[in-house]
C-alpha cells in the first residue's frame, strides 16, 4: 500500500463534507451523538494536515512540514485521547459505564497533555520524515527512560479503544471493532509508522458513521405503512 499527499488530500475531501453532514443530521436525530458524528469531520481535518506534511516534505520545506506535523499530532496525541472516550460517555445509558468513560476521558486528557504538550516547547523531541511511502513521526516522551514507547502506545490504544468496545451503544462497538482490527493490521505491516497509518485507516473507517447516519435519515423519512 502506498500512502501519499494525494491519498491524504483525497481522504480529507471526502471526510470533511461527510462530517459536516453527519453533524447536522445528528443534531436532528439524537443530540447525544454530536461528538460521535463529528469524527469524520475531525479525521478529515487531520488528513488535510498530513497532506500538508507530505507536500512540505516533498518540496523540502522543513519548517512548514514541522508546522503541519504539530497540527496532525494535536489530533493523534491529544484530541483523540479525550474525544473518543467522551463520545462514548455522551451516549452511554448504563451509569457505571458512563462514570468509567468519564474517568477515561480525563485520563485521556492527562495522557494527551503529557504526550503533546512538551512537543510545543522541546522542538528537538519531534522529527518528521518520509519512510517507505509513509510519514514517520519520530517522537520523544518524558518517560521514555522508564517506560518503553511500545508500552506507552499500548496504553494509548487502551484509552481509545476500550470505551468504544465496552459501550452499550452498538454503533460505538462496531466502530471500536473496526478500529481494533485496523490497529492489529497496522502493527503487523506498518509498525514503524504506526500513528500515521493507523490514523489513516481510522479516518477511512469513520465513513461508517456517515453511512449509519444517512441510513437513519432515510429510515426517518420513510412513510409509516399501516396493515
Amino acid at each position: 500500500m502506498c500512502f501519499s499527499a494525494t491519498a491524504s488530500f483525497t481522504a480529507a475531501g471526502i471526510l470533511v463534507p461527510a462530517g459536516l453532514y453527519c453533524l447536522k443530521k445528528s443534531n436532528e436525530i439524537d443530540r447525544r451523538y454530536w461528538a460521535f458524528a463529528m469524527l469524520p469531520l475531525l479525521f478529515g481535518i487531520q488528513q488535510l494536515l498530513e497532506g500538508g506534511v507530505w507536500a512540505a516534505l516533498i518540496a523540502g520545506e522543513a519548517a512548514a512540514a514541522r508546522g503541519f506535523a504539530f497540527g496532525f499530532l494535536f489530533f493523534s496525541h491529544f484530541m483523540w485521547l479525550g474525544w473518543i472516550p467522551y463520545s462514548s460517555y455522551l451516549t452511554e445509558s448504563r451509569m457505571a459505564r458512563k462514570r468509567l468513560f468519564l474517568v477515561m476521558t480525563w485520563i485521556g486528557v492527562l495522557m494527551g497533555s503529557y504526550m503533546y504538550g512538551p512537543l510545543l516547547f522541546k522542538f528537538e523531541w519531534m522529527a518528521v520524515s518520509i519512510a517507505r511511502h509513509a510519514i514517520d513521526y519520530d517522537l520523544v516522551f518524558a518517560l521514555d527512560t522508564y517506560l518503553s514507547q511500545q508500552a506507552q502506545t499500548g496504553f494509548y490504544g487502551v484509552v481509545i479503544l476500550l470505551p468504544l468496545l465496552l459501550a452499550s451503544d452498538r454503533y460505538h462497538k462496531v466502530l471500536g471493532g473496526m478500529a481494533l482490527v485496523s490497529a492489529l493490521i497496522t502493527l503487523a505491516f506498518f509498525d514503524w509508522v504506526f500513528i500515521s497509518v493507523w490514523c489513516y485507516f481510522a479516518a477511512a473507517i469513520s465513513l461508517y458513521i456517515f453511512f449509519l447516519i444517512a441510513r437513519r435519515v432515510h429510515e426517518a423519512a420513510l412513510p409509516e405503512v399501516s396493515v
